[in-house]
């Protein structure tokens, strides 16, 4: 199998972190340049909107988004079990995963609406800002309330929604300047912890970008 993505993305490092959690080594990781159109070739061959990851199988399947991604190795690769031993675990992991790509659907919209890395290439508007980081600070002190009160997410294990959540947190502080809410202190005390873990490592985000991404205006 061959992993399009790159290295400091959000999407692509849920499906890395992941990938290191599980220990799976039958992923050819391909790294693109986003900012590159010649490394973007293949991927805008596999996906019309040229986003990744892109997950390419022997047999000749594509599969185009992280959550379909992670949930595909999760089959292919059971052990060990990152989704929950029972149906009602995997209902905890599997709603967890929906409200933390909920919340990272609206952290996208405040940056491409409010940051400057995308003035010139799309309409910036204030107010979309605002309203997307309202959204976003809404779901993620959701997220604070709904945890379990142990070492991750969900309980006592590690799941695909610890993978996910560290994705959003480590790339909204890393790239974009943007802590978790204060108030938010169960998630606080998780991200220190998981941060600690082997799986996780910092990414390095390409300078250029970084000094117009960092500091993103409006907070949730």
């Amino acid at each position: 199998m061959k992993l399009h993505h790159f290295s400091w993305g959000l999407y692509p490092r849920r499906v890395t972190l992941y990938l290191a959690e599980k220990a799976i080594r039958g992923v050819q990781l391909l790294d693109i340049d986003p900012t590159n159109p010649r490394t973007m070739t293949r991927v805008h061959e596999l996906s019309p909107l040229g986003t990744v990851p892109v997950l390419e199988t022997e047999d000749g399947l594509v599969i185009r988004q992280s959550q379909a991604i992670l949930e595909y190795l999760e089959e292919c690769f059971p052990e060990p079990n990152l989704m929950g031993e029972t149906p009602a675990a995997r209902a905890a992991t599997r709603e967890l995963m929906a409200l933390i790509d909920e919340a990272s659907t609206f952290f996208g919209i405040w940056c491409h609406k409010g940051s400057p890395v995308f003035a010139g290439l799309e309409p910036q508007s204030a107010e979309a800002a605002a309203m997307a980081a309202e959204g976003y600070g809404k779901r993620i002190r959701l997220l604070d309330t709904l945890m379990a009160d142990a070492p991750f997410l969900t309980g006592d294990k590690v799941t695909i929604a610890d993978c996910m959540a560290m994705a959003l947190f480590q790339f909204a502080k890393g790239f974009y300047g943007v802590a978790l809410p204060a108030d938010c202190t169960k998630l606080i005390g998780w991200y220190e912890r998981f941060a600690r873990r082997p799986s996780v490592s910092t990414p390095e985000y390409p300078p250029d970008l970084l000094r117009l991404s960092y500091g993103l205006k409006t907070t949730p």
